[in-house]
């Protein structure tokens, strides 16, 4: 399904709030599915940027992935990414386009 996805934390350090909504959202087409996880080397919830073209992923999948809050205009993706073989917080705010 596709959103207006903007990442809130850098690193694991969360982005102010007043921040957020400067940041240019990717259109993003989400998919979350339960299956095995290499970076956690267990079964999982993942989320992650469905990317047609051949190449990296648009943005680092997020492992331990659970919708965190949900209204009528989007929802929060809550789990952790790994970036350069560390593993840090992340979380989601997907906005219906």
């Amino acid at each position: 399904m596709y959103f207006l996805l903007v990442r809130r934390r850098v690193r694991g350090v969360a982005i102010p709030n007043g921040q957020l909504t400067k940041i240019q959202p990717i259109r993003a087409d989400v998919h979350i599915e339960y299956g095995h996880s290499t970076v956690l080397g267990r079964q999982c919830l993942s989320a992650w940027v469905f990317n047609p073209t051949p190449g990296p992923d648009v943005i680092p999948s997020l492992h331990d992935a659970r919708v965190t809050g949900m209204a009528q205009g989007g929802m929060i993706i809550t789990g952790v990414e790994e970036v350069d073989g560390t593993l840090y917080a992340q979380s989601w705010w997907c906005r219906a386009e």
